[in-house]
């Protein structure tokens, strides 16, 4: 530790002696420049030497902490939003036969032609309305298959 304090003093040193207005050369402003880099290469690659030793064991209990402080309260997190927060079914929304929507150049190859390869009955609607629970919401424009 004694040491690294010595480099930064060193190297601030070095630094402000470079910094303060004089009137040497060019190259000799060069020289001490090039010294002061090479100081704080060799500061800051000693830094980074002491900030990731430890071994196995000091990263083990990085990690550790990283998951119990971040990684379980932000499980619990989702958990509370997915279960709690967020509605479970969300209502569909009323079927508007807009003329736009369902334009069939043709019929889909499977099935009668007018359901989606992955049709869900309560949310997708086909031109007539919605197959499942479409009695409630438009008496009388239930498709029956």
């Amino acid at each position: 530790m004694h040491c690294v304090r010595a480099k930064k003093k060193k190297f601030v040193i070095i630094l402000f002696d470079y910094l303060s207005p004089s009137k040497d050369k060019m190259a000799s402003r060069l020289s001490r420049l090039n010294v002061a880099l090479q100081v704080c290469k060799r500061f800051y690659s000693a830094q980074a030497a002491e900030a990731h030793g430890g071994g196995h064991g000091e990263s083990y209990k990085t990690w550790r902490n990283a998951f119990f402080i971040l990684g379980v309260p932000a499980v619990v997190a989702v958990y509370y939003n997915a279960y709690y927060v967020m509605p479970q079914h969300p209502e569909r929304p009323e079927f508007v036969p807009y003329a736009h929507l369902h334009l069939r150049g043709r019929k889909f190859p499977w099935g009668d032609g007018n359901h989606s390869l992955f049709h869900n009955p309560y949310y997708n609607a086909i031109p007539e309305g919605y197959d499942e629970g479409s009695e409630e919401l438009h008496p009388g424009k239930h498709h029956h298959h």
